[in-house]
């Protein structure tokens, strides 16, 4: 799964059978993400790691109401709390961010 963000577009998710991998691709530079409207979707946590809402993940899935998805999601949540990944308040996964505009200094 990947979340897509850009200056200009909201926030997407993609590849969202894929419930092998997370991640958060950043199609800009820091700056220039800054001043997107991130609120309730994701919270970077410095350049190199976000928290992704999981309400959102369900919501931008368009599977919450596939129980094999929901459950396959449900496990990648277990593994990734396994793993010190998740946090509860409010619900979020951590994602690794890529960088796809100029690199982080």
């Amino acid at each position: 799964m990947e979340v897509h963000i850009a200056p200009g577009q909201a926030p997407r998710l993609t590849a969202v059978e894929d419930l092998k991998r997370f991640s958060v691709v950043a199609a800009a530079d820091p700056a220039a993400l800054a001043e997107l409207s991130l609120d309730g979707v994701l919270a970077f946590e410095g350049q190199d790691h976000a928290w992704v809402s999981v309400d959102w993940l369900l919501a931008a899935s368009g599977q919450s109401g596939s129980e094999a998805w929901r459950a396959g999601f449900d496990a990648m949540r277990a593994f990734a709390a396994k793993h010190g990944w998740t946090r509860d308040d409010p619900p979020a996964i951590r994602g690794h961010v890529v960088w796809q505009g100029a690199p982080p200094s």
